[in-house]
This record gives C-alpha cells, structure tokens and sequence, in this order.
C-alpha cells in the first residue's frame, strides 16, 4: 500500500528507493505504508533489509544492533479484479472494496516482478510454428493431391 495525494493506492512495483527525507518510496515517489504510517529511515541507518513477511530492518550506525523500522502493509483484495487502475503501477479499491492483511503473499527483497515470458523468444518461436504448419499444410495439400491422381489414373480403362 502506497500513499499519494489522491490517497491511499495499491500497487506491486517492488522497485523501491530512499527518497531525500529519509522515506521508502515507490519510483513514482509516492511513500510506502507501514503499520504505523510511511516507513521512515535515519540518516546513520545501513544494512536496509526486507524479510518475506514485509518487515523493514536497518543496522545502526556504529553497531549490530538491527532495528525495526516499520512494516510493508501487504494487502489483498477478495475480488482483485474490482480493482481500478491508475497510472502505471497503482490500483485503487472502488467503494465498498477493502483491503484486507494479506499473510500469503510473500516479499523476496533484491528482486523485482515481471514477465516471465521473453517477447523476443516468443515472437520467434510463434513464427517459427507458423513456418512449420504452413509446410505440413502444403505437404498435406500435395498428398492430397497425389491420391486424386492415382485415383483418377487408376480408374482409367485402358483402350
């Protein structure tokens, strides 16, 4: 869940950065939501760690203490698909859709959602398959083809 001016939205953008106030942010600049509010980071703080359940760890400066600095507000929706989208990257619930705490959904820092089809391989291999249904249509045509022609030659009567 991600906070900006026209309120709360949602999104599944995991490219996160630390803008100049010291704030999770989303690319689009619009600050990520904890528990207690937009996750916010000191300027001594290091080591930014991320666990699968969405808590935000940072090690002090000059320790090894890790210290909890909020956690993502991971949510989900009963019927995602009533979802709007906004932009690029952001959902907004319409009325009468609440987010709910999501426990499934799992956070892999260091790694960022996208497709897992390459376009590139894809659009070769869809030519390449239209290449090959193509010739075994023709040769099919051509079987069909040969078999009228014994057919025809071999109801021919000889005179």
């Amino acid at each position: 869940m991600v906070q900006t001016a026209g309120g709360e939205r949602y999104t599944r953008n995991g490219s996160l950065q630390i803008n100049g106030q010291g704030q999770l942010v989303t690319g689009d600049g619009a600050p990520v939501m904890g528990d207690n509010g937009p996750i916010v980071f000191q300027p001594t703080d290091h080591g930014v760690m991320i666990s699968a359940d969405g808590r935000v760890s940072v090690t002090e400066a000059g320790t090894n203490i890790d210290s909890l600095r909020g956690q993502i507000r991971i949510v989900g929706f009963a019927a995602p698909q009533l979802l709007q989208k906004e932009g690029n990257n952001l959902y907004v619930a319409p009325a009468g859709v609440a987010a709910a705490p999501d426990t499934n959904s799992k956070l892999i820092q260091g790694s960022i959602e996208k497709s897992n089809v390459n376009g590139v391989v894809a659009i070769s291999r869809l030519i390449e398959i239209s290449r090959a249904y193509a010739q075994v249509a023709s040769l099919l045509s051509n079987a069909s083809d040969l078999r009228k022609n014994a057919i025809s030659e071999l109801a021919t009567v000889p005179s």
